[in-house]
């Protein structure tokens, strides 16, 4: 009887362990999970930035292209669709300025457009 008490308590607190392993592995995964989005949340928003020199059209066109590229680099990384969208929207705005769009009039038309995709990744970092 003693036995087969021992061996239940001890098959109860090799349960009780197991489950609270998995508790811990389940909050630093979650833990992680935060840090990622934070990390690539300031990393898109800092690409998001992004505001063409006009008066280099050539290197504007180049250096959006660039950004939008890292844009989608970073939507790649993460697991939340909603700032995946968000990151995929602000990079499309940006890698839609081309040759013919670099002049004072289409930028400022463009930022304007471009703070609602901006809006939208701020509110998906929250």
């Amino acid at each position: 009887m003693r036995t087969r008490l021992a061996t239940i308590l001890a098959a109860a607190t090799l349960t009780a362990g197991l489950t609270a392993c998995e508790q811990v592995r389940e909050a630093t995964g979650a833990a992680d999970a935060a840090t990622d989005k934070a990390g690539i949340c300031l990393d898109a928003v800092k690409l998001a930035g992004f505001y063409p020199d006009v008066s280099n059209p050539e290197q504007a066109v180049k250096d959006a292209e660039k950004t939008a590229q890292e844009l989608s680099a970073l939507a790649e990384k993460t697991g939340d669709t909603t700032l995946k969208d968000a990151i995929n929207g602000v990079s499309d705005k940006i890698g839609a300025l081309g040759p013919g769009s670099i002049d004072p009039a289409n930028v400022a038309a463009w930022a304007k457009e471009k703070v609602g995709a901006v809006n939208a990744l701020t509110q998906a970092c929250l």
